[in-house]
């Protein structure tokens, strides 16, 4: 019988950064893919649920904020781990996220070492 990999989707405006992440992830055994802005992550999950959603604060169109928002009143994706990441500092998010929003919240930049773990945990 052959197993599902997990799939792990990364939503960055950093193009290079996404692409980077999501070949580590694959050379480590998950499937991933990337996208670009707020409303494409949605899209995407919504033909593929994603295992774990590693999601950038600072996207365009639709912030990381409001993407977890969306997934979080989706009843479809309400459940799928969030990671979020960003520049950011964790006091600008302590202000603007809710409780729920997101299962981790990481300042970048994010040593590969301390994400893998957080995403096998999560998936």
């Amino acid at each position: 019988m052959e197993c599902r990999r997990l799939f792990i989707l990364i939503a960055d405006d950093n193009r290079e950064l996404a692409k980077t992440l999501s070949i580590l992830l694959q050379m480590v055994g998950f499937d991933a893919g990337s996208v670009h802005d707020g409303r494409e992550a949605l899209t995407v999950a919504r033909k593929r649920r994603p295992d774990v959603l590693v999601l950038d604060i600072g996207l365009p169109g639709w912030d990381g904020y409001e993407v977890a928002r969306r997934f979080r009143s989706d009843e479809a994706l309400k459940d799928v781990p969030i990671i979020a990441w960003s520049g950011y500092s964790p006091n600008m998010f302590e202000v603007r996220s809710q409780p729920g929003d997101f299962d981790h919240y990481l300042v970048k930049p994010v040593d590969f070492e301390t994400l893998l773990p957080l995403i096998r945990d999560l998936a």
